[in-house]
């Protein structure tokens, strides 16, 4: 794949999402994963690139940490009513792959669209309209590149985002993947729990940036589910 740009900024105006499901005032799960030191051995040149650097938290307001230059992938783990899983466990089978590209508000107005609601669940389009309303607000309101698509029953590569900023979010038992390191064969692979929002920046110049894919070798049994991939759009 070509090499990420990055033509924008994520915008140091952000705010949590409105929508965001109920959470406790009580203490949160806070997790941040800080990069390997560097090796500056030769022969080690490839083991000296560090990790990427990940934050994670259950509380929405971890998406301001996307404002800290360090910090290669945000993930919100957010906490979704029972009524979610139900939906998605009794879902029989998943619709065609839909893509939709505009600002934030062509989008909505594209997800109001009654035919979509013909072969989507409505709780997943709502969640992607709030999820890309949140992705606007964090990237200034530039033009967005959405789909909603089923996990591959091959292997998927890894890679990195196509520009300053992507957000991916699984609907069902299996969920993307990102390596620990730049080199996912000796890497250590993690993958994001069902409906956590992971957002991704692009790798600037210098900085080796967060790999993922989709998920890899579905079994047969399994119920994937569809996955949200938003990214921004160069300008």
């Amino acid at each position: 794949m070509p090499p990420p740009s990055q033509q924008h900024s994520v915008s140091t105006d952000m705010t949590p999402p409105a929508r965001a499901p109920k959470e406790s005032l009580g203490a949160m799960l806070f997790m941040e994963s800080w990069p390997a030191p560097t090796i500056d051995a030769p022969e080690d040149s490839t083991l000296g690139r560090p990790a990427p650097h990940v934050v994670a938290c259950a509380h929405a307001t971890v998406v301001m940490d996307l404002q800290r230059p360090d910090v290669d992938m945000v993930v919100w783990g957010r906490r979704i009513p029972a009524t979610w899983e139900g939906t998605f466990t009794n879902c029989s089978q998943v619709p065609s792959a839909l893509t939709l590209a505009g600002t934030p508000s062509e989008i909505a107005d594209s997800l109001a669209n009654p035919a979509l609601h013909q072969d989507w669940s409505p709780l997943i389009l709502t969640d992607v309209r709030d999820l890309s309303a949140l992705f606007g607000a964090l990237t200034g309101g530039v033009r967005q590149h959405i789909q909603l698509i089923t996990p591959s029953r091959g292997e998927t590569a890894f890679e990195l985002p196509p520009d300053a900023l992507r957000l991916i979010c699984a609907y069902g038992g299996a969920g993307p993947e990102w390596c620990g390191s730049q080199n996912p064969k000796s890497g250590i692979v993690s993958a994001l729990t069902p409906f956590a929002v992971a957002f991704i920046k692009g790798a600037a110049e210098g900085k080796p940036g967060c790999l993922h894919r989709l998920p890899e070798n579905v079994t047969n049994d399994a119920r994937p589910g569809p996955i949200l991939v938003m990214d921004t759009v160069p300008r």
